[in-house]
């Protein structure tokens, strides 16, 4: 099996299109959950339970992983993209806490505790997690 490393050294991005998109479609979802939303108030802390593993999911899958449709072909490699790794992931955390947050503001015990460790986890992916500076692509 051949291994090798592709680096990208061209001048560093601070966020690209997916950057735009991914806070797009979160500005959506929290508005959906907010008090201008059409929804009742049940629903909407029903649909907010489901908002923090969403995010967490996708930031796993996505920022954490490197998951993508080509195996042999990922957005965040070398210097260049870095930076924009970190606003993608920050991004993601600082809408997956205030989504907790909310979690946490209910008067239900579960739902409190789901949202505290829901925040932890969160801060911890966005201040404790680093991403290699550059992957290996195997051929």
């Amino acid at each position: 099996m051949f291994t090798s490393d592709w680096r990208d050294n061209s001048a560093p991005e601070l966020f690209n299109a997916e950057s735009v998109i991914l806070l797009l479609v979160l500005i959506f979802l929290a508005y959906l959950v907010s008090p201008y939303s059409s929804l009742g108030k049940a629903e909407r802390d029903r649909l907010v339970l489901v908002y923090p593993l969403l995010v967490f999911v996708y930031v796993f899958l996505f920022q954490v992983s490197l998951l993508s449709v080509n195996p042999f072909v990922h957005y965040y490699l070398g210097s260049k993209s870095f930076f924009t790794w970190r606003t993608n992931t920050g991004i993601c955390c600082a809408f997956g806490a205030a989504f907790s947050f909310s979690v946490s503001r209910n008067n239900n015990f579960i739902w409190r505790i789901y949202g505290g460790i829901s925040m932890l986890l969160f801060s911890l992916l966005a201040f404790g997690y680093k991403m290699p500076m550059v992957m290996n692509v195997h051929l």
